[in-house]
């Protein structure tokens, strides 16, 4: 009798456990699957900005005054020595007329002051003469001189006067130059910030004054974004970088990273946090049309490739604990007739990237070491191998897998040939 209950309670627990295991492997979870193979993975860096012209004039005034005449206006094609405006010229012209004045008086003065010499110059000649004949005193001689000392000392000041008054009349002509403004290159009238009749500023050390017009080159073209931090130590100059515009947003403009700034352009992002980037220049090979500065450009900049190399999707990689993996073998092991507890401590808590590979209908993590990222890939550095089938999708079942959990691929698995594709 003993025999038989004992024997009789060894069946139960065998079919307790056939009959779990059934269960277990009615339950598999349905995921998708993808194949590892090999691509050719490019990393990219993305910004947003503007575009710009690569050579871009902004005219302010070098003058005060008011605009009396306006050539052009803003969308204008100009070509080099175009006149553009003019300020009211007439304060500069009195300016010039009262020099040429003050010049014409100073001639008149040198004149006197080289007669006055001229006639000193006479009467000590005349002196000396007479002093040799012991007809005047040594004092008469004396006086004689100094009047030619005082007469050359005037022709020398009224010479230096007359010097000043030519100096002063060049700046008062320029003065009257600058209040006509002309291009100083060819190029389109991209801004008009003044109207005939309004006043002109001029600009001071710590006021930049008024900018009256911005003529721009649109010849050559650039896009200048901003790089986060975290992504500006990957660019370089002479990087291919591929150029979108929301005016054009089926098209794609070929350009090369052509300057990368040293300087952190700081914005505050609220709540005290602060963004830091760098100001990363592009220029655009392609000509765009109807092109205009201000423009919103999005730029990818290929900053790293790797040829023909195995790869990952990105969604396959997910991270577990180490601890949670250690006690799926323990918990293998103490179905074998064995139990262990957990002693490694915070050292379990670390986490293992890794992904999920299909094999005999269970998805197995396998810890995975990756390169760069592409836009939908990873490169493997170490992990699964050409052809495994990983486990894809869906993203909640990617992230409560267990390792060894039963699956079902209930999606046609990809990536089964392994041709060359990019990322």
């Amino acid at each position: 009798m003993k025999k038989w209950l004992i024997g009789g309670g060894v069946v139960l627990v065998i079919a307790i456990f056939v009959v779990l295991n059934l269960l277990r492997g009615g339950s598999k979870t349905a995921v998708q699957a993808e194949g590892v193979r090999r691509r050719d993975i490019t990393k990219t860096v993305t910004a947003s900005g503007n575009i710009r012209a690569k050579r871009q004039l902004d005219v302010s005034a070098s003058s005060i005054g008011k605009v009396t005449a306006l050539a052009v206006r803003e969308g204008d094609l100009v070509e080099k020595g175009d006149f553009l405006l003019e300020i009211d010229p007439t304060g500069y012209e009195s300016a010039v007329d009262q020099l040429d004045a003050s010049i014409r008086a100073g001639e008149a003065a040198l004149g006197m002051e080289k007669a006055n010499l001229e006639k000193s110059q006479y009467d000590l000649s005349k002196t000396e003469k007479l002093f040799e004949a012991q007809l005047v005193s040594e004092e008469d001689l004396r006086n004689a001189r100094l009047n030619v000392e005082v007469s050359t000392g005037g022709v020398r000041s009224a010479e230096e006067n007359l010097s000043q008054q030519h100096a002063n009349l060049r700046k008062a002509r320029h003065d009257l130059k600058e209040v006509r403004i002309t291009a100083d290159i060819s190029g389109t009238l991209t801004a008009l910030n003044v109207d005939e009749g309004e006043s002109a500023i001029m600009g001071t050390l710590n006021n930049p004054g008024t900018v009256l017009l911005t003529i721009s080159d649109l010849a050559e073209i650039e896009a200048e974004v901003l790089v986060d931090e975290t992504e500006v130590v990957f660019v370089k100059v002479g990087q291919a970088a591929k150029v979108t515009l929301d005016a054009h947003p089926d098209t794609t403009y070929q350009g090369v990273v052509a300057e990368v700034g040293n300087s952190a352009v700081r914005s505050q992002l609220g709540l005290g946090q602060t963004s830091v980037d760098f100001k990363v220049v592009v220029a655009i090979n392609d000509t765009i049309p109807n092109v205009r500065p201000g423009l919103s450009a999005n730029v990818e900049i290929e900053v790293a490739d790797a040829k023909d190399v195995l790869s990952v999707p990105i969604q396959c990689l997910t991270l577990r604990k180490k601890s949670d993996l250690m006690n799926t073998q323990e918990s293998s092991d103490s179905a074998a007739g064995g139990s262990a507890e957990n002693d490694e401590g915070k050292d379990n808590e670390e986490e293992v990237e890794g992904v999920f590979v299909v094999k005999d209908g269970k998805a197995l993590f396998r810890p995975t070491v990756v390169g760069i990222a592409g836009s939908n890939y990873f490169q493997v550095i170490s992990g699964p191998g050409e052809g495994e089938k990983l486990v894809s999708g869906p993203f909640k079942a990617i992230n409560e897998l267990k390792d060894g959990d039963p699956v079902k691929v209930t999606e046609k698995s990809r990536g089964k040939s392994s041709p060359r594709s990019s990322s």
